[in-house]
């Protein structure tokens, strides 16, 4: 949605520092053939620092805007087919579900689609009815709700452990494109792997054994307060030692699109 201003406030109001070139290739995932194709050394080296820069970058992108819709095209076509493959434009009102937590991929799914939408997340920042150029965005925080990283909310704070684990195991998603074969439907594209993918196999037997765990709890009716879920969290994102030495390989994760690299929770919150 690069030629859309409106999806600006959305797509930039994350954290980023780094040149115009890097938000374009981490980012919105703009190849590095067609930025130098298109966009002059200047343009190119322009410092970027996101929130701060906001005015500045948007107007930036609004004076190309026919341009980036010439480069995303192949891209936005493919997704809105793919969209339609897996039902998702039949739905009346979208029905998002994520970890959380600003809500941002679901009202740019709003926006794109031109529907409701309604957003089940463990942690919502910002619960409640949003407006989004004309559609609603509902918002409901299943474990918590009207917190912010920053506030001293653990389970928020350190999320990155819950993201670490929820990661996908092909690497981080950056395009989708047509299948040039007469019998496939779409290509995917993948950014590098951490070792959250070099190690996947261990990290499907983690998720493997949660799985059974919550088979068992619902068959003998196991539940769980929301406060003792979070007391759970915090313990084992707070407290060395208490994740397994042998599991810390599965906490490196890739987080290019806030152009901080390759990011380890565990030494970041000096747990090891």
């Amino acid at each position: 949605m690069l030629d859309d201003d409106r999806s600006y406030e959305f797509s930039l109001k994350g954290q980023f520092s780094g040149s115009f070139y890097d938000l374009l290739r981490t980012r919105f995932m703009i190849s590095n053939a067609t930025i130098q194709q298109y966009f002059d050394k200047k343009i190119q080296t322009t410092f970027i620092s996101l929130p701060n820069d906001y005015e500045k970058v948007s107007k930036l992108l609004n004076s190309q805007a026919k341009l980036l819709g010439k480069i995303i095209a192949p891209t936005k076509s493919a997704y809105l087919a793919y969209l339609q493959s897996i039902g998702l434009t039949e739905q009346t009102t979208l029905n998002i579900v994520d970890l959380g937590y600003s809500g941002t991929i679901q009202k740019l799914l709003s926006l794109l689609l031109e529907k409701p939408s309604n957003g089940h997340y463990l942690i919502a920042s910002k619960p409640g009815l949003n407006y989004v150029y004309g559609q609603t965005a509902a918002m409901k925080g299943y474990l918590k709700e009207s917190v912010s990283m920053g506030d001293g909310y653990l389970p928020l704070d350190r999320s990155m452990f819950l993201e670490a684990l929820l990661t996908s195991p092909n690497g981080q998603f950056q395009d989708i494109r047509h299948s040039p074969l007469p019998h496939g439907d779409f290509e995917y594209y993948y950014g590098r792997k951490v070792n959250a993918q070099k190690y996947i196999h261990e990290l499907e037997q983690v998720m493997q054994g949660a799985i059974d765990y919550v088979i068992h709890a619902a068959k003998h009716q196991v539940s769980f307060t929301a406060n003792e879920v979070e007391q759970t969290l915090n313990q084992h994102v707070a407290k060395p030692n208490m994740i397994p030495r042998a599991l810390w390989p599965l906490f490196t994760i890739d987080d290019d699109v806030a152009g901080n690299g390759t990011v380890d929770p565990l030494q970041f919150f000096g747990l090891r």
